[in-house]
């Protein structure tokens, strides 16, 4: 049901769709399907291990609250977030069984909502492993938790001489109920010294937590080999899409779909400029559209004069600055009935999909995705 608030600027999308039609001027289109082969994909690749969604940052920025209960459905029951906010929003759409981690750990004054939220935070240290502690002493209780060993990453958690210490004491890390022991690959991609390295390292700590769940391995460090596996696989950006290997066995299929609309077309003559800066110059004459899309809702500024985009499958140059709201786009060899107000540009597409857009602005995909603000509509399909 949608919103009950009053029709005025707070209008939620669900409700302008019922009195005045689709409003939206831009939608990401998630293609739940897609999702859902590369989760089994992956599963299949490694049959002797758990494999948990990582659905923080609002599952990489293509909206965590249709796609985590999607994958419990799927029989997913451990789920991976940032922070006890995450984890409560999750809390609140997933199955009471679904185990969802707190990758920050509870901050000081947080262990009483992990708690009430039935929240697994992960203790990266050790002022988080005494707070928690502190919790279940006054809870009378032993309240599971994780443990983040850093073996190379020098990011988050324990370092590994400070890990053992603790171990060796009869206070501390014998109070605490480990449910999950893990770390986390610095350079899974590369299947290099580096990740053995780490892999030694987390080996020789694990007799440390024996009824612990193991996790060492991401998304690509499922491809680094199967003694990376241990019990339980963290994946993220493998199941949305996101190449993290060039294993011939997983070709992911693409999640992700991204289009605006033109406002208007405009011609342009010989000396007159495009944007702001006057950064593009008109050479001949030349048909330019400007369409609904700019950096506030998370187009990189840098592909300006650079980047492109597709009409009906045909790809056209950005001229000109990326700016807030707009970018202008290079029309001159379409039909003028393909640059109407409302033509559908397609900024990720099967001609350009997220990696390709990524890897022209210099960034990850998931940081691309991340970056792709509210103002963009999230639709679900499923074939």
């Amino acid at each position: 049901m949608p919103d009950t608030i009053n029709i005025g600027a707070n209008l939620s999308h669900n409700l302008v769709d019922t009195v005045y039609g689709d409003t939206s001027r831009s939608t990401m289109i998630v293609d739940l399907s897609a999702i859902q082969s590369n989760y089994r994909t992956l599963q299949a690749l490694a049959p002797r291990s758990s494999c948990g969604a990582v659905v923080k940052a609002d599952a990489y920025g293509l909206g965590a609250a249709r796609i985590a209960p999607f994958l419990a459905r799927l029989g997913c029951t451990q789920f991976f977030v940032t922070d006890v906010d995450e984890g409560i929003a999750m809390r609140g759409v997933l199955p009471s069984s679904a185990t969802i981690y707190v990758l920050h750990g509870a901050m000081p004054g947080m262990e009483k909502a992990a708690e009430h939220h039935n929240l697994m935070p992960i203790l990266n240290s050790r002022e988080q492993l005494d707070g928690w502690l502190r919790h279940c002493r006054r809870r009378n209780q032993a309240l599971p938790a994780g443990i983040h060993v850093d073996t190379g990453l020098s990011r988050l958690g324990f370092p590994i001489d400070e890990l053992q210490t603790l171990a060796e004491k009869e206070t501390g890390l014998s109070e605490l109920t480990t449910a999950l022991f893990m770390s986390q690959l610095a350079c899974a991609e590369w299947k290099n010294e580096v990740s053995r390295q780490q892999l030694r390292r987390f080996r020789t700590l694990t007799h440390l937590f024996p009824k612990a769940i193991l996790s060492l391995s991401n998304s690509a460090g499922l491809f680094a080999g199967r003694q990376f596996h241990f019990d339980l696989i963290r994946l993220g950006g493998g199941i949305f899409g996101f190449s993290t290997s060039d294993h011939p066995c997983f070709k992911p299929s693409q999640v992700v779909s991204l289009r605006t609309q033109i406002i208007q077309c405009r011609e342009l003559t010989h000396g007159e400029a495009i944007g702001y800066h006057m950064s593009y110059k008109v050479k001949t004459r030349m048909r330019v559209a400007t369409a609904s899309f700019g950096y506030a809702d998370g187009f990189p500024r840098i592909l300006g004069n650079r980047g492109y985009v597709f009409i009906r499958g045909t790809r056209v140059a950005i001229v000109g600055f990326v700016s807030m709201d707009l970018m202008t786009i290079d029309v001159t060899e379409l039909p003028t009935s393909w640059t109407l107000p409302g033509t559908l540009v397609d900024l990720i597409c099967p001609e350009q999909t997220v990696e390709d857009l990524a890897s022209a602005a210099n960034m990850l995909s998931d940081e691309l995705t991340t970056g792709i603000g509210p103002r963009c509509r999230r639709h679900y399909v499923q074939c």
